[in-house]
């Protein structure tokens, strides 16, 4: 065993051989014997040796937070005597060995694991933030590798029969189907945590026998369409309840016998349902965490007569009703204890009352988004404990009032997306502990407050986007942490910033000038849509810094111009570029491809030539490739398929390129948007086209509450501006829809029936171009189709019938192709105009021409009488020219005067030039 921090350095039994006075060693004062062993945090590395038996007496070893790299040795279970065995983050892994089971004197077993899985680029830390005594959150020991333990059965913990306390956080339970008849026999049992243990199947109990259990963790578990177990809420002992984050399906049991909670998390789960009466009658309640469960109907204003609750936590639910009828008849104890309320994300209406002022430990009050109207009550001011005020994205109108100005222990003011007025100096002199001011989207329009500069603790953060202020940006703004001030009226140019800024928006305002030069600090900066002009060469190869922490880096829509100068191995963190829609041009430099972390490039709308460089064939993160409307040449490069394989969206749209489409772009199997239009490609569609399996297999909503509860369907880029930096089908035209276009290139040959099978297209467009053949049968089993563009090639053949049956289609165009038929009946298919069609030998609705035997013939007879015209043109210049042809045969002298004119007519224009 290694000691590197030489925190053992008092085991040393050359100078000291009384072992009971060496850290960490407890003995027994009667006997002299080793009882217990704290060896916890440490940091102890290497292997635990067998001779550890020889303390024959411990009851007690703890070895949390170290970092063994091993199994957990089987000889622990030599240990009989022990009480308390703790062996959480102490860097085991393996499977937990049965003979741990031997140790029936065991009263406490913690042996919690780390994650199984580590986010890249994160390292992490044991720490447990409590609120309230209650645990919140737990992360992992810090350590160089993941600790993953797991079982193969839990039948060993059947032996265990006095065991009180057992943690098995982060350990991979999968395997152990009946973990729900195993735990039932452990009569002792008072603290059961089972958080991130891969269970996925907890099965009912007939008979409970664990009626001593106070705490039960099952959160963070895989129960996907199972409903909440009724028997836990028959654990009538029960004080700590979590199953947050665990899929479970409603509704809440409408009866309970666990009526001594103080504390019940269900969050993050499918309950659709109204929140239970027995609920709101526990009386000892202290923390109630309700949020992101689909819960529905008005807020129980039963809440209102708990006289413990510290914590009402509802938010992203379905909640509706009127302000006053939650807070009109508030009990006296419940005014005195609240000190969190979190409402937002319900659909909660009507006017802040002055109730709402009569709190006496409020700290935390958050109502946004939701349908609240009016003024901010005056009587707000008197919650003098509050530190944390939320309102935005409601329709609160008039301005601040005066009375805020009390607060002086508020740290953050959210007031966001409203129609609030002008806020006045004075509001804010006494505010000297704000940190967070996030007053964007309303309707200040004035310059920039003097008053602001006052805040001397409003260094954290500071967003006015969307306010109407106007004016220059003072040079002490750039000390502030994050500064988001887009969407305004500001103008003038900005001076170089290398202070304590990390996120700067100043995006959509009028600045002008060159761009400034920014520090190795900065994180994220936004200056898109203003005025800057000149070159970046200044800005990216400046050599005060080696390199740069720069992540996002958002120049679009400016009037930069010049190349794109050689030196982006300055900027390794770089995860989001965009320079689209400026005035540059040039090659791409060779260097970017050291932007080994870039996950979005967005370069469109400018004027780059020549290829693009095989150096980003190291941009393997690439979620987006945007380099529309350059003038880019040669071929598609196969690597984008073999090395770029996060690519969900691939836009190369209206430049040069040319050749045909490469087998290799069908290894993108995540890609959700290909646009290829406008090009000089040729040949063939590939006919791998269905291994891109993003178009062919339904999304699902398995990861449903991985990223705060909704559905990923977009990937924001930035923390602090998440709506500026994002990728997403949701950015591109056709409303969050897969999209597929090869329009306007040079294609030839049929479409491959594989191209069907991309069942989730919304968009597919194959216009202007050489295509020939049928249009594939099952066309139909495209359900998803909005939009189809077929025309202008040389399709043939008839329209298949499924077509008919595409019922979301908005959009269709089979003009001017070589179709023959009639259009399939259908209300989808006739309800589009009829230019869809033309130039085609179609006939039915919604063209004029029916299909009865007459209008066939009709439509025949237009189409003939078009071919013989052609026909009788060629035949008359045929005849024409043989009646001469054989008059100059058969007459000698019509023969001899043709060839003499033709003589001096040549003579004619020779002699002349």
């Amino acid at each position: 065993m290694q000691d590197p921090y030489h925190q053992l350095s008092t085991w040393d039994d050359d100078n000291d051989v009384n072992c009971c006075k060496w850290n960490g060693v407890v003995c027994n004062n009667s006997t002299g014997h080793v009882h217990q062993l704290h060896l916890r945090g440490l940091s102890l590395r290497g292997q635990i040796n067998s001779s550890l038996l020889n303390l024959k007496h411990l009851t007690h070893l703890d070895l949390i937070l170290n970092n063994f790299k091993q199994t957990i040795p089987s000889f622990f279970g030599l240990f009989t005597k022990l009480e308390l065995f703790n062996l959480s983050f102490a860097g085991f892994h393996g499977v937990i060995p049965h003979t741990i089971g031997n140790l029936s004197y065991l009263r406490t077993l913690d042996m919690a694991g780390f994650p199984n899985i580590v986010p890249a680029g994160h390292k992490n830390y044991y720490h447990t933030t409590t609120y309230g005594g209650y645990p919140d959150m737990e992360f992992a020991a810090h350590v160089s590798f993941p600790n993953l333990l797991q079982v193969d059965n839990l039948e060993w913990l059947s032996l265990l029969s006095g065991l009180e306390n057992l943690n098995m956080n982060f350990v991979n339970l999968s395997r152990a189907t009946n973990w729900v008849q195993v735990i039932n026999t452990l009569p002792s049992l008072q603290h059961l945590r089972f958080q991130n243990c891969s269970l996925s199947y907890i099965s009912p109990l007939s008979y409970l026998n664990i009626t001593s259990l106070t705490l039960l963790d099952l959160s963070s578990n895989n129960f996907h369409s199972t409903e909440v177990p009724k028997w836990i809420f028959g654990l009538h002992n029960l004080h700590f309840l979590d199953l947050r984050n665990n899929s479970f399906i409603g509704p809440i049991p409408a009866n309970s016998n666990a009526t001594k909670l103080k504390y019940i998390d269900l969050s993050f789960n499918f309950l659709n349902s109204i929140v239970p009466s027995w609920l709101y009658s526990c009386i000892d309640l202290e923390f109630v965490i309700l949020d992101y469960s689909f819960l529905t109907g008005a807020v129980p204003a039963g809440f209102t007569n708990l006289c413990k609750t510290r914590r009402l936590s509802l938010s992203n639910n379905n909640f509706q009703g009127n302000v006053s009828d939650l807070f009109g008849n508030i009990s006296e104890c419940f005014l005195e204890t609240l000190e969190v309320l979190d409402l937002k994300f319900n659909q909660i209406s009507g006017q802040l009352i002055d109730q709402l002022g009569e709190f006496k430990s409020f700290e935390h009050l958050n109502l946004n988004k939701n349908l609240l109207t009016g003024p901010i009550p005056a009587s707000m001011g008197k919650l003098s404990s509050l530190k944390v005020l939320a309102l935005s994205d409601n329709k609160l109108t008039q301005n601040l009032p005066h009375s805020l100005g009390q607060l002086c222990n508020l740290e953050w003011i959210s007031v966001f997306y409203n129609k609030l007025g002008v806020v006045t100096e004075t509001l804010f002199a006494n505010l000297t502990k704000l940190k967070v001011l996030y007053a964007s989207s309303n309707q200040l329009s004035l310059n920039i407050p003097s008053w602001l500069e006052t805040q001397k603790n409003l260094s954290h953060y500071l967003n006015l986007a969307g306010t109407g202020i106007s004016g220059s940006v003072p040079s002490w703004f750039w000390n502030t942490w994050v500064l988001n001030l887009s969407h305004n009226h500001l103008h003038g140019e900005i001076p170089d910033f290398r202070g304590a800024a990390q996120f700067i928006y100043l995006s959509s305002n009028k600045l002008e000038g060159p761009l400034p030069q920014v520090g190795d600090a900065l994180k994220e900066l936004d200056l898109s849509n203003n005025s800057f002009y000149g070159g970046i060469a200044h800005f990216l190869c400046d050599e005060t810094y080696p390199t740069y922490s720069l992540e996002i880096l958002h120049l679009g829509e400016n009037l930069l111009s010049g190349e794109l100068p050689d030196c982006w191995n300055k900027w390794p963190s770089l995860r989001y570029l965009s320079l689209g829609n400026n005035q540059m041009h040039g090659s791409i430099p060779t260097s970017m491809g050291f932007l080994a972390n870039l996950e979005s490039l967005n370069l469109q709308n400018n004027r780059f030539s020549g290829k693009i460089p095989f150096a980003m064939h190291n941009c393997i993160k690439l979620v987006k490739m945007g380099l529309a409307d350059n003038n880019l040449a040669g071929n598609i490069p196969a690597w984008i398929g073999t090395s770029l394989v996060e690519l969900r969206i691939l836009i190369l749209r209206s430049n040069n390129m040319s050749g045909e489409i490469s087998s290799e772009i069908c290894q993108l199997s995540y890609l959700q948007i290909l646009d290829l239009a406008n090009n000089e490609l040729s040949s063939g569609i590939p006919r791998c086209i269905h291994n891109i399996t993003a178009m062919v297999i339904k999304r699902s909503l398995s990861d449903l509450f991985k990223l705060y509860g909704v559905e990923k369907s977009w990937y924001s880029y930035s923390f602090f501006n998440a709506g500026g930096f994002r990728e997403s089908a949701l950015i591109v035209k056709k409303g969050g829809k897969l999209e597929f276009d090869l329009s306007v290139n040079s294609l030839s040959g049929e479409i491959p029936n594989e191209l069907t099978s991309l069942s989730e297209l919304g968009s597919l467009n194959l216009s202007s171009n050489q295509l020939t053949g049928l249009i594939p049968e099952n066309i139909g089993e495209m359900k998803q189709l909005e939009s189809l563009d077929l025309s202008r090639n040389s399709l043939s053949g008839r329209i298949p019938s499924s077509l008919a049956f595409i019922f979301g289609l908005g959009y269709l165009d089979l003009s001017y192709n070589n179709l023959t038929g009639s259009i399939p009946d259908g209300t989808q298919l006739q309800s589009f105009n009829a230019s869809s069609f033309v130039g085609n030998h179609l006939c039915g609705l919604p063209l004029t021409s029916n299909c009865s035997e007459g209008g066939i013939k009709e439509m025949n007879e237009k189409a003939t009488e078009v071919e013989w015209f052609y026909v009788l043109l060629s035949l008359g210049y045929a005849l024409g020219f043989s009646v001469v042809c054989t008059a100059l045969v058969l007459k000698k002298a019509w023969r001899d005067a043709c060839f003499g004119l033709l003589e001096r007519m040549w003579i004619s224009l020779t002699t002349s030039t």
